[in-house]
């Protein structure tokens, strides 16, 4: 099957208040934090439906949501030349990726346009672990957020570090505005990383971080926001981007999360689940995957 994807280079959007989005890559915390109240957080059982989805060298996360499918990012098959992608869930070994299916809005390197989804579907499906259930409502703007992902690690004050990637972190941040507050797509949901020690590093909101304060970084891209209601977490965001004010998305205070906000596509799941039909449909002999621009 012959299929082509549109192609665009990633816009550094100064008209957009001098911002620069970059993919999202695990988390990092607080300096006055330890990190192993990140992994901790991350180890409980109502994330073990995020995994680690590796394509080619490249690490990313994804979130099962039915025994055979789980959701992550379009970008991180972007430009792929390597035909297996594994996923490896909390079930222990690995699972191969056989088929894809981009969103149809996607356009590589337009971050901020939205529709930063991608389907995939397992050859095996997994019956040992709970698909995480998606959200359907309409109050996850100004809830707590729970980011799930693999990516790097490091703190507000060194930004991502280099090597720290492959492990499963998860911390809070409050979801302060939709992306359309800094000219991006409304389907974008963006939380600011709030200092302890500067107010002035917060943006949106409130200006006092969380108490696991949270910013994603390289290797989390497709990974899990989670929000709580009535004692049940939802999966309500997908990791897209980091955006940053001060000219460098390293994921140091000040910087934003960027998800793409998943009640704004539930038709569209839905529609692809369990039978994709008339969309953008990889197998899995023609997935390709190279080193990205940076690996979330």
């Amino acid at each position: 099957m012959n299929t082509t994807k549109a192609t665009a280079a990633l816009l550094l959007a100064a008209t957009v208040i001098s911002t620069i989005p970059t993919e999202a890559n695990a988390g990092i915390r607080r300096h006055d934090r330890d990190d192993s109240l990140y992994l901790e957080l991350g180890a409980e059982s109502q994330f073990s439906s995020v995994a680690r989805l590796q394509i080619g060298t490249s690490i990313c996360s994804a979130t099962l949501i039915s025994p055979e499918w789980m959701i992550t990012a379009a970008h991180c098959f972007d430009g792929t030349t390597n035909p297996f992608t594994l996923a490896f869930p909390d079930s222990g070994g690995f699972n191969i990726v056989d088929q894809v299916v981009i969103h149809p809005d996607w356009t590589p390197g337009q971050y901020t346009a939205g529709g930063d989804l991608a389907l995939i579907h397992l050859s095996t499906p997994i019956t040992n672990i709970n698909p995480a259930q998606i959200y359907q409502g309409s109050n996850d703007l100004g809830a707590l957020g729970y980011g799930v992902g693999f990516g790097r690690s490091g703190t507000g004050n060194s930004g991502e570090i280099p090597g720290t990637a492959g492990f499963k972190r998860a911390g809070t941040n409050m979801i302060d505005v939709l992306g359309s507050a800094r000219g991006f797509d409304e389907s974008i949901l963006l939380m600011d990383f709030d200092n302890p020690l500067r107010e002035s590093d917060s943006t949106y909101g409130s200006a006092i971080p969380t108490e696991l304060e949270y910013q994603v970084a390289p290797g989390d891209s497709g990974g899990a926001l989670f929000v709580e209601e009535n004692g049940q977490f939802y999966l309500a965001g997908v990791t897209s981007f980091i955006n940053s004010i001060d000219g460098n998305p390293d994921g140091d205070y000040g910087d934003m999360s960027a998800y793409t906000r998943l009640s704004d596509y539930n038709a569209w799941i839905n529609s692809v689940i369990p039978a994709p039909s008339g969309l953008l449909v990889l197998s899995a002999g023609m997935l390709t995957a190279t080193r990205r621009r940076r690996a979330l």
